[in-house]
């Protein structure tokens, strides 16, 4: 059956592939291509731990819409595609991207218009960097597939634009990534809702230990919003990922959403606002475990302006899911949870400029009541706009400091 946002108990699947779902979370991972479509078919609507450190650069390789995959990638004479800059590189390289319209196709479900493969090391990490902060732009002009499957450990992926005709924006397959200051938006989500899953940003793979930070997530399936439940924001399907200072909105279902594995997620520092369910953790489905969700940390988020629910729980729960100091306001039902709520806050239109389609300015009102309103733990050391925290008597809830 499909799955639908029901108050009265978790989500419902609809089992579209029917033999992977009785497959293993192990079995599943052999199948990377196809993996995160899996995963999501079968889904329900479901101070920052530490950056990795300034690691050594050993090498850079550049990428322009003017160079060539023959040339060796030096800042005269640059590579044509970020896939042939992925080949080259080694641990500590830096793949600078310049500005301009990278245009990739992935037909199908599971295909991929970039797939990068190559692994850094914990002190020497590969990072690719749009040198123009969103100026870089991955544009999916045909298919169904993922815009970028990283698919190898310790990259780092910052300040890039995506959108397009795809279901699936971002995929981390490797351990260890960082996905830091780019804008996904404007997902299609071609094939429409009997299309199978989408997200903005997914993690999957066995192990997990992703950071997800200042990040604009914006119109993901957004005429579907409320009638949709398999396309999310940014979705965590497996164990340690660090979700921290993004912004969320127009999403078809729930804005930030555990599933299959997802446990020990720390979700901070968020702003969520005008999807269909604001934050959802849980498990189910292929990758659950026995003892479900647990040691998940959810703080100084808002969470504004949803249909359905503002936080909520649903399928396999396990213990010490702590929601500590977050304002939810505005949706049909604010919380729908067992773990312990503490200090949790509802106001009014908190922000300078709410604007539901994302165009607004969402730094605080000089009266919210974010404002001085968060807890220390856990929060990240920097904003959205890189504001040191706090710069008041205590930290701000949302992804902005006042």
């Amino acid at each position: 059956m499909q799955h639908s946002l029901n108050k009265d108990g978790p989500p419902q699947t609809m089992l579209v592939r029917t033999a992977l779902v009785w497959l293993s979370m192990k079995n599943l991972i052999t199948l990377v291509p196809n993996l995160p479509w899996n995963l999501l078919l079968c889904c329900g609507v479901a101070a920052l731990a530490a950056a990795p450190a300034a690691a050594a650069v050993t090498g850079h390789l550049y990428v322009a819409t003017t160079g060539a995959d023959s040339n060796p990638g030096t800042q005269a004479r640059p590579l044509k595609t970020i896939g042939r800059a992925d080949a080259l590189a080694r641990p500590g390289f830096v793949i600078h991207v310049a500005a301009g319209t990278y245009k990739v196709s992935a037909p199908s479900a599971g295909d991929n218009g970039i797939k990068t493969t190559k692994s850094g090391t914990a002190e020497d990490r590969i990072k690719f960097v749009s040198d123009v902060k969103w100026g870089a732009k991955i544009v999916l002009v045909s298919g169904t597939g993922i815009a970028w499957n990283s698919m190898g450990s310790y990259v780092d992926i910052e300040g890039f634009d995506i959108s397009g005709s795809g279901r699936l924006g971002l995929a981390a397959g490797g351990a260890n990534l960082t996905f830091r200051q780019n804008l996904v938006h404007d997902l299609t989500i071609s094939g429409g809702c009997n299309g199978g899953g989408g997200a903005a940003i997914l993690t999957y793979g066995p192990v997990g230990n992703v950071v997800i930070d200042r990040n604009v997530v914006r119109n993901i399936g957004y005429r579907m919003i409320g009638t949709c439940p398999q396309v999310q924001g940014i979705y965590i399907s497996n164990a340690n990922n660090v979700v921290t200072n993004n912004i969320v909105s127009g999403v078809a279902a729930v804005g930030i959403h555990q599933w299959h594995g997802a446990t020990d997620s720390t979700i901070v520092n968020n702003t969520t606002f005008h999807n269909a369910a604001g934050i959802l953790l849980g498990q189910g489905d292929a990758g659950a475990t026995v003892t479900g969700s647990a040691n998940n940390y959810v703080a100084n988020n808002i969470v504004y302006d949803n249909k359905t629910y503002g936080i909520y729980e649903a399928g396999k729960l396990g213990g010490n899911n702590r929601y500590v100091n977050n304002l939810v306001a505005r949706s049909n039902l604010a919380w729908r949870v067992k773990g312990a709520v503490t200090g949790a806050v509802s106001s009014k239109q908190p922000f300078v400029n709410y604007q539901a389609n994302g165009s607004g300015n969402y730094r605080l009102l000089g009266k919210s009541a974010a404002i001085d309103g968060g807890t220390s733990v856990k929060a990240p050391s920097i904003d959205f706009a890189g504001v040191s925290r706090p710069r008041g008597a205590a930290v701000d809830i949302g992804a902005y400091e006042f």
